[in-house]
């Protein structure tokens, strides 16, 4: 039987949450943003070095501005998060 996807790789949710943050960050030309922001936090910007927990860390800080910059380069959340159900209700 062939192994699935989900069977292939194992992620933490933490580092997950950082996958996605990186990922916005390379797509909107974001990445300077996490090498200042482990600069800050770490006094050097080699990312790959940084454990888990200091990787949570670092998407914590930085997500804010990460966010702000990726908006302003044309990214767009996905709109169902924002619209409410069918009939226009927030709840």
């Amino acid at each position: 039987m062939k192994a699935s996807m989900s069977n292939k790789y194992h992620f933490t949710k933490k580092q997950l949450r950082f996958l996605d943050l990186f990922k916005m960050a390379a797509d909107f030309d974001c990445l300077p943003l996490l090498d200042y922001y482990c600069m800050d936090l770490f006094d050097h910007d080699r990312i790959s070095r940084l454990t888990e927990d200091q990787l949570v860390d670092l998407a914590e800080c930085a997500q804010k501005d990460i966010f702000g910059e990726a908006l302003e380069k044309g990214y767009r959340p996905a709109s169902f998060q924002f619209e409410g159900d069918r009939n226009g209700l927030l709840c």
